[in-house]
């Protein structure tokens, strides 16, 4: 709300420049505080509109101070008090009661009281909104711009009538049009007043049978009724009318969405994203919905791929339908393809932070950590505080095997997430236990692990993952253990976590066990190739449970992803385990 207001009360400053001040008595007081506050009053102006809000509000308030009577004065100071966020609701009323009290001593100054009025709307004070603006159409019907605001505020307030009757007044001073109309009708449905709705389409294509606009308001309205067949014979018409306008397609598609016919809403909602003339948010949102239906309905064929290299071949320099493509890619799984797409969003919007970090991410799920880091290099470069990309940034050095320049990310990010909070300081601990295994120091992973779940108790990548590195390292099993179900019980889709309690339970001679969480892990990997480890893992249990032939499958498995490990050549060789 605060923000609305300031962008409203911007141009209140901007108009009352020329407004002369004047105090609200009928004899002015030329006394020197009162000369004194007119100055004040005039220069607290001309620093609002240079921006300088905080200087304003110095000067405005030692006006007031100084002559409080100034119904002027204080109307400003009273708008003072409302530009700023996490203002108090008694300093709200306040301002809200010195600039209602300027209304009521000078109901003719229309921009102040009509600035007022629109405050008190965004403020919910619908009443008193709609008793300002009521009184200014009183003193000068010709203000035309209140009409919809007016009207606005009685729908608010459930009254329709009253609604339509200030559009109906709009329409005797501006003439009549299909906005209008539209918003009239959007009334009288609300009402259940069908036949007016009806009775004011028909009378517009009494005017002009072949007005474009009019033709596509009767047809919404008969959609709106439930008749397709009559909103399609005026959409007809429209087309006639206008071949090149693509909102035909767009309504027609809505008429085939709702009898059920897949097939011709399929070419008619292509037929308006193409068009040319269909104005690009438009086209945008229709995008997202059709996207969205793609994905529920797990289609992911190629005609949809080529209407989006026809959208964007007519706007290319638009990021939002580079960035929807990008969605629609990922759901395909084509990651290396999103990636190229979103990086054309950012070269041309490249203060985009989120799409960076979901750059960043889409490289590393493809193994392009080094891109990774160079777009988290340029990510930086525009927005130099943003802590996620450097958490992003320390995970890919982590998978270039650039260790000491992980630690170095993240030691940074550390520092800078004191001052700033931003990121989940337990994380930035677990990532950085990971990099100290990596580096040998066992000791110092472990102190990191216990800092990050000594945060957040629940951070259960960290409780996996100091399980798993208590299993390799011969720690304390049984608390390895704990961690590892409570990661289980918390996600137990969670492949890594499933794969760390197998191995676990494989540790304590819990074969059975270990085969049923290992088995789970398979399954929900999908289609997704596990890693080698997790290959290993499967045919070592395996193995345990009188399954040679199953171990040796898996193993050769394994081998082929890690062709250096000893120990998985011997067991292929031999076809039996070795303990490690």
């Amino acid at each position: 709300m605060q923000a609305v207001l300031r962008y409203l009360l911007l141009f209140l400053a901007v108009v009352s420049v020329a407004v002369p001040a004047h105090s609200g008595k009928k004899d002015v007081d030329f006394s020197s505080d009162s000369r004194k506050a007119e100055v004040l009053y005039m220069e607290a102006l001309v620093k609002r509109v240079e921006g300088d809000n905080a200087s304003f509000y110095d000067l405005i308030e030692r006006a007031y101070r100084l002559d409080p009577d100034n119904s002027i004065i204080a109307y400003y100071y009273g708008y003072a008090l409302l530009m700023f966020d996490n203002q108090s609701v008694s300093k709200v009323d306040e301002g809200l009661r010195l600039m209602k009290s300027h209304f009521l001593a000078h109901p003719g100054d229309f921009y102040e009281n009509y600035l007022y009025a629109l405050v008190c709307n965004q403020t919910g004070k619908k009443d008193e909104a709609i008793s300002v603006w009521e009184k200014l159409l009183s003193m000068d019907r010709g203000k035309v711009q209140i009409y919809p605001l007016l009207a606005d505020g009685y729908a608010s307030k459930g009254d329709f009538k009253k609604a339509i009757a200030a559009y109906d007044s709009l329409e005797r001073s501006e003439g009549r049009s299909s906005a209008i109309s539209v918003r009239k009708i959007g009334y009288m449905f609300a009402i259940n007043d069908t036949a007016s709705a009806l009775a004011e389409g028909r009378s517009l294509l009494k005017e002009a049978p072949r007005n474009f606009s009019y033709n596509m308001l009767m047809g919404d309205v008969f959609l709106q009724l439930s008749n397709a067949d009559s909103a399609m014979v005026y959409y007809d018409k429209a087309q006639k009318i206008d071949p090149e306008n693509g909102y035909v397609s767009l309504s027609k598609a809505n008429v085939y969405s709702m009898e059920g016919d897949s097939l011709n809403y399929e070419r008619e909602i292509n037929s308006a994203i193409v068009n040319k003339n269909i104005d690009v948010d438009v086209k945008i949102r229709i995008l997202t919905n059709y996207i969205r239906k793609c994905i529920e309905e797990n289609d992911s064929s190629a005609r949809v791929d080529n209407m989006f290299k026809v959208v964007i071949g007519q706007h290319p320099h638009e990021s939002d339908i580079l960035k929807l493509y990008c969605d629609y890619l990922t759901f395909k799984r084509d990651y290396k393809n999103a990636a190229e797409q979103l990086s054309y969003a950012l070269d041309i919007n490249p203060t985009d932070v989120k799409s960076w970090e979901r750059l960043m991410w889409l490289y590393i799920y493809i193994d392009e950590p080094r891109m990774a880091i160079e777009a988290g290099e340029k990510a930086l470069s525009y927005n130099p505080d943003e802590l996620s990309v450097y958490q992003i940034m320390a995970t890919a050095y982590y998978q270039v095997e650039d260790y000491e320049k992980s630690l170095e990310v993240y030691k940074s990010l550390l520092e800078k997430n004191k001052e700033m909070h931003i990121v989940n300081e337990s994380d930035i601990y677990s990532g950085m236990a990971e990099v100290y295994n990596k580096l040998g120091d066992t000791h110092t992973a472990f102190e990191y692990y216990e800092m990050a779940i000594e945060l957040s108790p629940n951070n259960y990548l960290a409780l996996n993952n100091y399980a798993y590195s208590l299993c390799i390292s011969g720690g304390d099993l049984e608390k390895a253990e704990r961690m590892s179900k409570l990661a289980v019980e918390a996600d137990p889709e969670n492949v890594s976590y499933l794969d760390t309690y197998a191995w676990i339970c494989f540790l304590k001679r819990e074969y059975k066990q270990a085969l049923e969480y290992i088995e789970r892990a398979m399954s929900e990997n999908g289609d997704a190739d596990p890693s080698a480890e997790m290959y290993e893992h499967y045919g070592d249990i395996l193995f345990m449970n009188g399954d040679p032939e199953g171990a040796l499958r898996e193993w050769k498995k394994a081998v082929e992803l890690n062709p250096d490990s000893e120990i998985l050549k011997r067991k292929v060789k031999n076809k039996t385990y070795f303990y490690e």
